[in-house]
């Protein structure tokens, strides 16, 4: 288990923590634009479909009633760089549904990521108290090397249940077998209608407003510092 759990970090961690730390960016995308970028929050108006039985209202020459509008905020360059970025590693689809090199390496890196927080919750589990004690807390008084050893270890324990929601819920935007799967267990809880919105909710953190995505903005930093402690464990030992 220990092997797994290494040689799937080795190669992937790296695009791991490109992916956390640009979701941990995101998560501060409604604050920081207000900050940063006023005139981003500045809505524009979008046509969109009516919820109808028939399809594509709209492109049928429907009538004004069939159609409805709502405010679609745009969004800051920075910001769509770093979507960009955390979804495609920059190399966005020309069109929507195609699959890229990065679309494809973001989603096999998660896929990897998920293998390795439950092979590390393996690894983690304890055999005594004692050990239960010491990794569920962080000694900040034992060193560099203890404190590093610590946030991998008890940090990532700490944070493996919102990083699996994340990590599980991301899945369906680069596989549509993820999407059907996970579909298929939140219909009968939030209904078919329900299920685009549970889904970018679990994912973004947005279900409980400010706190929620406060928990997701901390586990994404862990999530980006797991590699890296990692990659220093390892190499720690080598030597």
């Amino acid at each position: 288990m220990k092997k797994i759990h290494l040689w799937l970090a080795l190669p992937f961690g790296i695009v791991m923590s490109i992916i956390c730390i640009t979701g941990a960016i995101l998560v501060l995308e409604k604050p920081l634009t207000a900050l940063f970028y006023p005139e981003y929050n500045v809505p524009r108006t979008e046509v969109v479909e009516a919820r109808s039985s028939e399809p594509h209202p709209a492109a049928e020459g429907a009538k004004g009633s069939d159609v409805k509008k709502r405010p679609h905020p745009k969004k800051a360059p920075f910001f769509a760089a770093t979507l960009k970025l955390h979804r495609w590693l920059l190399d966005a689809p020309a069109n929507r549904g195609e699959r890229t090199l990065g679309k494809t390496i973001t989603g096999v890196t998660v896929i990897m990521f998920v293998i390795d927080l439950l092979t590390g919750l393996y690894l983690w589990w304890p055999r005594t108290r004692k050990a239960l004690s010491n990794r569920l807390r962080v000694a900040t008084s034992k060193g560099l090397r203890r404190l590093l050893y610590d946030t991998h270890v008890s940090l990532g324990f700490w944070s493996m249940l919102v990083l699996l929601i994340i990590s599980v819920t991301g899945l369906t935007w680069s596989f549509p077998v993820c999407r059907t799967m996970v579909s298929a267990l939140l219909e009968p809880i939030v209904g078919a209608d329900g299920v685009r919105g549970t889904i970018f909710s679990l994912h973004t953190g947005t279900w409980g407003g400010v706190t929620s995505q406060a928990i997701y903005f901390v586990a994404c930093l862990i999530g980006t510092a797991l590699p890296l402690t990692g990659y220093y464990m390892w190499w720690k030992r080598r030597r």
